[in-house]
């Protein structure tokens, strides 16, 4: 290839990545604004009732589906944070099981994969 088509290809990503970024940071505001909305909402009887806007509880379409799938991450996050704990205080409490069962997993998985790549 020559050096100006690898120029152009160049400037062309260049430019990819510049609208990229703008459109990370308008998300980010976005997301950031809702979090805003939620937390005032929360604290002066829901964000729709103070903001005028439409939701499923005041007869419009709204952001329901985005806060439904938003609780769902939410207790998902909350849920892998309780067994991530739990794992830890388990490791704590027995450290030379846990040692010893990473290193049994270890060895059961490198066998797994280099018996499938001698194939």
């Amino acid at each position: 290839m020559s050096e100006t088509t690898l120029d152009k290809e160049l400037d062309a990503l260049k430019a990819d990545f510049a609208i990229l970024r703008e459109e990370i940071a308008s998300l980010a505001a976005s997301v950031k604004n809702f979090d805003g909305t939620k937390a005032a909402g929360n604290h002066s009887g829901g964000a729709r009732a103070t903001t005028g806007e439409a939701g499923p509880d005041n007869g419009g379409e709204g952001h329901g589906v985005f806060a439904e799938v938003w609780h769902k991450f939410d207790s998902s996050r909350i849920q892998g944070e309780k067994v991530i704990k739990g794992l830890a205080a388990e490791v704590e409490q027995y450290p030379l099981v846990s040692v010893m069962a990473a290193f049994g997993l270890g060895y059961i998985i490198a066998k797994l994969w280099f018996q499938e790549s001698k194939h």
